[in-house]
């Protein structure tokens, strides 16, 4: 099967002044200074060891999230929000464009991913 694949142009960030909810709210304000790992989930992929060992340099491998969907952003295991990919100089970005409910901590109810 050959996969068609077009490379995307990223929005460059403006930097502009942000109004807005805070992705996370905390009634508790010494957590500011607790230090925690974000992670930007794009989308994943499930094929065979075979499939993966046969892969070489310059291959696609089609991943289940659809271009205009928006990104996963995660603490540890938990969607506490979403956004979309964007150019910060050189670097990769995200710009929040939902964020998580302060009861479940999730998006949608989707707070846990396998």
């Amino acid at each position: 099967m050959t996969t068609i694949a077009t490379e995307i142009e990223l929005e460059p960030h403006s930097g502009a002044a942000l109004d807005g909810v805070p992705v996370l709210r905390s009634s508790l304000p010494f957590l500011g200074a607790v230090q925690v790992q974000v992670q930007v989930r794009v989308g994943g992929a499930e094929v065979s060891l075979a499939h993966l060992l046969e892969m070489k340099q310059g291959a696609v491998l089609p991943l289940d999230r659809e271009v205009e969907q928006p990104m996963d952003v995660m603490v540890g295991e938990h969607v506490v929000a979403r956004g979309v990919l964007v150019a910060v100089g050189d670097f990769f970005g995200v710009r929040i464009t939902e964020t998580a409910t302060l009861a479940s901590t999730t998006i949608g109810g989707e707070g846990t991913r396998p």
